[in-house]
């Protein structure tokens, strides 16, 4: 069994079915951990959970996808569960979303429903690999400072906003051959054997990876593309620019 990780789709549901197929994704036999926002950014996120949805149908006991609940998601959460659209999430390419929902007809889709009911804060895996959308605050520790509440949302948390553990971990990578201090004294990432994040978009338009921290969020929501890894191999494939894809929509704004 394989283990693949995807990063932030933002409703491009063309390049998630074109990396599913680029890596030959099975999900009868590979288990598919996706790391958030699945929502907002291009017209197909109705589409996109149809896709996740059809992988935990097809699913065995041993190899249930996971999916994570990223800051976009919980926005989705709060719209198809509370009936709330604030201005800050439509005006954050929110409207793609309910337009898709609209076209689609699954606003009254018992299983949508509850797949936004029931994404995951983080998921941790038999390696003691963990998977989690933004990170936490790395200054109070783990999971403290990934349950620490945020004021975004009815459910949202640090994990789902969190950018200090990642640009942290991004200048002890770099610190670490000219001083020896500052790098050991770094100590967020050192319970885990591994990180998987996505939620800070990367300019290099593919995965980076900072000591043992792997960023999968390569701009698929605006102008790069969708990343899915194979996470013990570190072999990755990519999707076409999104923007290629959807020549006549904006994106992510």
């Amino acid at each position: 069994m394989r283990t693949l990780v995807i990063g932030d789709i933002h409703g491009s549901a063309k390049a998630l079915k074109q990396v599913l197929q680029l890596s030959e994704f099975d999900p009868t036999k590979d288990k598919l951990i996706q790391l958030g926002d699945v929502a907002d950014g291009w017209s197909q996120t109705s589409e996109c959970v149809d896709v996740l949805l059809d992988i935990q149908n097809k699913a065995n006991d041993f190899n249930k996808p996971v999916f994570i609940r990223g800051n976009h998601d919980v926005w989705v959460y709060d719209w198809f569960v509370l009936g709330k659209q604030p201005y800050s999430w439509t005006t954050k390419s929110g409207q793609a979303t309910i337009d898709s929902y609209i076209k689609s007809g699954n606003i009254v889709n018992e299983e949508h429903l509850n797949f936004w009911k029931n994404q995951e804060n983080w998921y941790i895996d038999d390696e003691n690999r963990l998977f989690i959308h933004g990170g936490w605050y790395y200054i109070m520790g783990f999971p403290e400072g990934a349950e620490a509440s945020v004021d975004a949302g009815s459910i949202a948390k640090e994990c789902h906003w969190d950018r200090s553990l990642f640009e942290t971990a991004k200048s002890a990578h770099f610190m670490r051959n000219y001083d020896a201090l500052a790098y050991k004294s770094f100590n967020a990432l050192k319970q885990f054997k591994e990180v998987y994040i996505g939620h800070t978009q990367q300019s290099s338009k593919k995965h980076v990876n900072y000591l043992n921290l792997w960023n999968l969020d390569s701009g698929a929501g605006s102008n790069g593309k969708l990343t899915i890894m194979d996470v013990d191999t570190k072999e990755y494939w990519e999707s076409d620019l999104t923007k290629k894809l959807h020549t006549n929509e904006k994106g992510r704004n």
